[in-house]
């Protein structure tokens, strides 16, 4: 074979290349399935009780879930469970190191809103950096952060303000999927009680509070993983978006909105629960994939 028809070979190959992954580019996943996380069961014990595990009990739960603890003890505690119907869907998980109060050192790390400190809370405050790169290390290592789903932070707070307690440092994080908040479907987050849904889905936060005298005082979530379902590279853009709310009367041109927040809804269909990419104005959900009304607010 000759060097020009090797050249051409290769030249045919790299078009071909390229052009697949210009095709790839422009699609994208617009639904996934929602399952349930796999938390790293020995990390959480690890983080609870220290590299001894031998006196830990395990004890099984309803809804596949589990609890572990110190034989004949209270706190410290851990665990991993679900809600009813949503064992496939959703897992929530906790560390409990320390009470809030009634040990040697009271925190009421619960009570933000009496017990911070405005000065030391807020993204610039003196301690947040550190106690954000602290908490991420965690959720990393139960698990919690992949290729595509990431926990965002939303608050930070410094607590102790309140006589006789501790200082302690609180993160609040989200989950995102893809860069994008996940929202919920009205009705999965409803509770009435004996008329609630078969299926109960908590949204999707982790919560972590430090000390400096006792280190990890407690940690509990509520988290999702996904798999792709559906590619697309139609996608409703976020000026068309824009239209149809104006159109649908859920906003008007006063508003003064540029364009509506891009996320994921989840829903349910029988026993399978779905992220959808959405455009979202209050409560109002319109689907990027096919323009549909997912939700809209009453």
């Amino acid at each position: 074979m000759s060097k020009r028809s090797v050249l051409l070979i290769l030249c045919a190959v790299l078009l071909s290349l390229c052009l697949s992954g210009a095709a790839a580019e422009e699609s994208r996943i617009v639904v996934w399935r929602v399952t349930a996380p796999v938390i790293n069961a020995e990390a959480l014990q690890t983080e609870t009780f220290g590299t001894d595990l031998s006196a830990v009990q395990e004890e099984k739960r309803e809804y596949d879930s589990l609890f572990w603890s110190l034989t004949g003890e209270g706190i410290p505690f851990c665990g991993i469970d679900h809600n009813r119907g949503a064992e496939n869907m959703q897992a929530r998980f906790d560390i409990y190191r320390h009470a809030d109060a009634g040990e040697e050192r009271t925190y009421y790390y619960n009570l933000d809103t009496w017990n911070a400190i405005p000065s030391e809370s807020g993204f610039d405050a003196p301690r947040a950096a550190e106690t954000l790169s602290e908490a991420q290390g965690l959720l990393e290592r139960l698990g919690l952060v992949t290729d595509t789903v990431a926990p965002a932070p939303v608050s930070f707070s410094s607590l102790g303000r309140m006589e006789g307690t501790t200082p302690c440092r609180k993160v609040v994080y989200a989950l995102t999927l893809e860069g994008l908040p996940v929202r919920w479907s009205a009705e999965l987050l409803r509770d009435d009680g004996p008329t609630r849904p078969v299926i109960l889905i908590d949204p999707c936060y982790v919560t972590v509070t430090y000390s400096d005298e006792d280190g990890l005082l407690m940690l509990e979530g509520n988290w999702c993983s996904f798999e792709p379902l559906t590619r697309s590279a139609d996608v409703l853009s976020p000026e068309d978006a824009l239209t149809r709310f104006r159109q649908a009367g859920l906003i008007s041109t006063a508003d003064g909105l540029s364009a509506p927040e891009a996320c994921w809804l989840l829903s349910v269909s029988g026993q399978e629960a779905t992220a959808t990419l959405a455009w979202r104005v209050g409560n109002s959900y319109l689907s990027a994939v096919d323009g549909t009304w997912l939700q809209t607010e009453n």
